[in-house]
């Protein structure tokens, strides 16, 4: 047991665990060091996929008890808000507000940061709540379940976290961002094979093409907007990213579906 616990796959992974979800991890266990999530990234979509099959597994169970497919799928997006403590919706609220409040780099920094929340916070938050939850819901009318569509979501934030993350520099205010540093080619291999594989088997091959094109398109837009605004990314940037990229990954997805039907 000790011996597995020391194993820097297994550390990785629960440093990913504890860093992005609220499932309690006892770090003492593993090291008397800080983790390395830098080096540990590889393991992002894993943990992905694992914030997916428990949100998403728990609502197609409630369907199959006999829940409404509406009311479980906003149970099951509820659970991945507490097991992830709203990690990624929190970003996205901040981005909004920040960048929907514009000013100087130090102002929309000063903006991000404020624990408060404005108006382009609210409104990003609750239309990205409706749209993910109306993603879901047809895509589980396309005949897909939760937990494959909850865990191909998450894991696909997680994997543009990566990439966002090696495509643009932190922002000088940076905070969180920075303890990612720039990710390895090989880190960034696994994932994506990590990504890849189960996605696959799930998806249509057009619908993952176009949900990528997507994906980058997002992951362009937000760094290259967050880059011109304070010079450019940091946590909360990263956390937009996720929760976007997910969002359109999927959107993608469901475009391909409708074209061919």
């Amino acid at each position: 047991m000790h011996l597995l616990l020391k194993n820097k796959y297994v550390m990785d992974f629960f440093a990913t665990l504890m860093f992005f979800t609220r499932i309690p991890v006892k770090w003492s266990y593993f090291s008397k060091k800080a983790p390395d999530l830098t080096r540990a990234s590889w393991s992002f979509p894993s943990v992905g996929f694992l914030v997916g099959i428990l949100s998403g597994g728990a609502g197609d169970i409630l369907i199959q008890v006999g829940l409404p497919v509406f009311l479980s799928c906003v149970i099951a997006i509820t659970l991945s808000v507490l097991l992830t403590g709203a990690f990624h919706e929190d970003g996205l609220a901040d981005t909004a507000d920040g960048l929907g409040a514009g000013g100087s780099p130090r102002n929309i920094d000063k903006i991000i940061h404020d624990s408060r929340l404005g108006t382009y916070g609210v409104m990003s938050l609750v239309l990205g709540i409706l749209v993910k939850l109306g993603l879901i819901l047809t895509l589980f009318e396309s005949g897909y379940s939760l937990v494959a569509i909850f865990s191909i979501g998450f894991a696909t934030g997680k994997l543009s976290i990566m990439i966002a993350r090696n495509l643009f520099n932190n922002s000088e205010f940076a905070k969180t961002a920075s303890i990612v540093g720039k990710i390895s080619n090989k880190c960034l291999f696994i994932a994506t094979l990590t990504w890849i594989l189960p996605t696959l088997f799930v998806l249509d091959i057009y619908g993952i093409l176009f949900g990528i094109i997507l994906m980058t398109l997002t992951i362009l837009l937000i760094g290259k907007k967050s880059k011109k605004a304070i010079g450019g990314i940091n946590g909360d940037i990263l956390g937009a990213i996720a929760f976007l990229t997910d969002i359109m990954f999927l959107f993608g997805n469901i475009i391909v579906i409708l074209v061919v039907n």
